[in-house]
Order: C-alpha cells, then sequence, then structure tokens
C-alpha cells in the first residue's frame, strides 16, 4: 500500500467520525422545549403524572415539541405545519406510523411502523422523521416519558 493509499483511508475515517460526533451533538436534548397540545383529548398530563401507557409518542415540530400522547389504542393525530402542510401520525398500541403526508417525497409515510419491538433495530431506531414539513415521531418507553416529563415512577 502506498502511502498516498494510506492518507486517503485516513481522511475518510476522519470526515466519518467527524460526521458521527455531529450527529451525536446535533441531536436535541430531551425536555429542552416546553410541550403544546396534542389535537387528541387528555393527551396532556394531568395533576403533574402521565396517563397510564405501555409507550408514549413525543412530537416535535420544527423547534416545538407536543405533550407527550400516551399510545394505549388505535387513533390518529393530525399535525399541522402551517402553509398547508399536513401530517397524519397513525396510533396502535405501542406503536406509531407516518398515515400521510402532503410532502412531495413521502419517504416519512415509507419508513413504516415503530413499535417497541422493531425500535432498537431499525435504520432510524424509535424515529419516524419527515424533512419537508420538520416533523419527527419519536416512540417512547414509559421509562423514557417520565425522564422528559420529570415525574419520578
Amino acid at each position: 500500500m502506498k502511502r498516498r493509499d494510506l492518507w486517503a483511508v485516513g481522511a475518510v475515517l476522519a470526515l466519518g467520525l467527524l460526521l458521527l460526533i455531529a450527529s451525536r451533538a446535533l441531536r436535541p436534548l430531551p425536555g429542552t422545549a416546553p410541550g403544546t397540545p396534542v389535537p387528541l383529548p387528555s393527551s396532556s398530563p394531568s395533576q403533574g403524572a402521565l396517563p397510564e401507557a405501555g409507550s408514549y409518542l413525543r412530537i416535535k415540530r420544527g423547534r416545538e415539541y407536543f405533550d407527550l400522547v400516551p399510545l394505549t389504542g388505535p387513533g390518529e393525530v393530525t399535525v399541522h405545519s402551517g402553509n398547508g402542510q399536513v401530517n397524519v401520525v397513525g396510533l396502535g398500541k405501542d406503536s406509531v406510523r407516518m398515515l400521510s403526508a402532503n410532502c412531495p417525497n413521502q419517504d416519512c409515510v415509507r419508513q413504516g411502523e415503530v413499535n417497541l419491538m422493531n425500535r432498537d433495530t431499525r435504520v432510524l431506531m424509535n424515529f419516524i422523521t419527515c424533512l419537508p414539513h420538520q416533523v419527527s415521531l419519536e416512540l417512547l418507553t414509559r421509562q423514557e416519558a417520565l425522564a422528559i416529563a420529570g415525574v419520578s415512577p
């Protein structure tokens, strides 16, 4: 192997390490933005406690976080991002999927379902993201939701 080849391999490894560090540094911190109501009944915690559920949905639109949504059965949430941007989220017991979005590429819809069984093996792990609308869905366990809400178990 020539010296030039070693420099090329080193540069690629350094770039990969730099991208890994940048992705970790730019990840949103839990609980950094105040919650706002989700258009679902009883979505916000009452009297400082989370509604009883095995898992929760956390929705982020731009830099704004919505209140945690308990996943107790079938349902839908519609997220309006302004300028006519609409995402429809399908809820199941311990699962989330993007049902529809009026964005041009539909990548968020093709990301499929996130549930408690597959969230650690998916490419995006427990997230579904619509980049054109700046909407992210995050599936949380009860323990993660309690930590974000600042409620002791």
